[in-house]
């Protein structure tokens, strides 16, 4: 998101010299005339876009992944649930090893 404000950064300082200086009817004049040329502008990026649509073909996803996690907390409740030491200790070994090559 990009928020611009046309240069005109020095506004408020003007706004707040002019009402101390001048009094506060003086002050509303002034802050109307300044208000007149002051304008802002709100630029949304592309990239917000395209993050949105990406959400949305996430949440559109199959939830496999739910449906594996279900069988296998079903399977540690009935005790049938039986983990590959083996196949467990290579892949923590094989993750070590690529941690430190890369």
């Amino acid at each position: 998101m990009k928020i611009e404000n046309s240069g005109n950064v020095h506004v408020l300082d003007t706004l707040v010299k002019t009402t101390n200086n001048t009094g506060t009817q003086q002050g509303s004049s002034a802050k109307s005339s300044v208000s007149q040329s002051v304008v802002d502008k709100v630029e949304i990026s592309a990239a917000r876009d395209e993050i949105e649509r990406l959400k949305g073909k996430i949440d559109s996803l199959p939830s496999a992944r739910e449906e594996k996690i279900a069988s296998i907390k079903q399977a540690v409740e009935s005790g049938t649930y039986k983990v590959d030491g083996q196949a467990v200790a290579k892949a923590m070994l094989k993750s070590q090893l690529l941690d430190e090559v890369l």
